[in-house]
């Protein structure tokens, strides 16, 4: 089911979302939101993601194509060490 309203921005760029929409997304007061502009040049306003959420999405998808996790990590410290250790050559 497809769910429309229409909001104005303020002089300070600030959108109210509407009520039908925050309740067909379940946002609250102090929920995260994140806009996507899609190819078409869409925005998407959808509620965020909490970031161990996302990893764990990110994990899962990762496992789907056999990628070694573990490798990565190693590879990737390997790469970065001179750098963090300050002796960036």
């Amino acid at each position: 089911m497809s769910v429309s309203d229409d909001a104005t921005i303020t002089s300070k760029g600030q959108v109210t979302i509407p009520k039908r929409i925050r309740d067909e997304l379940g946002l609250t007061a102090g929920t995260e939101i994140e806009f996507i502009i899609e190819e078409d040049g869409t925005i998407r306003v959808q509620p965020k993601e909490p970031a161990l959420q996302r990893l764990r999405t990110v994990k899962e998808r990762l496992a789907e194509h056999e990628v070694d996790i573990e490798k990565m990590q190693r590879e990737s410290k390997t790469a970065w060490s001179p750098h963090i250790d300050g002796n960036d050559t």
